[in-house]
């Protein structure tokens, strides 16, 4: 039986913040869609046919 010693666990992965595919800034929800907060593109969601 193999112990585990504190090198083989893996650091908890925290949740990211969604980030513009264009441009990289914060996305912020406006009217339940997603835009990014420095270029103001409109990011679709998965459901809506886009990349999301």
């Amino acid at each position: 039986m193999k112990q585990q010693n504190s090198d083989d666990r893996q650091p908890e992965q925290k949740p990211t913040k969604p980030a513009c595919p264009v441009c990289g800034s914060r996305l912020i929800e406006i009217r339940a869609k997603l835009q990014c907060s420095c270029c103001h593109t409109i990011c679709e969601t998965c459901c809506e046919g886009g990349r999301g």
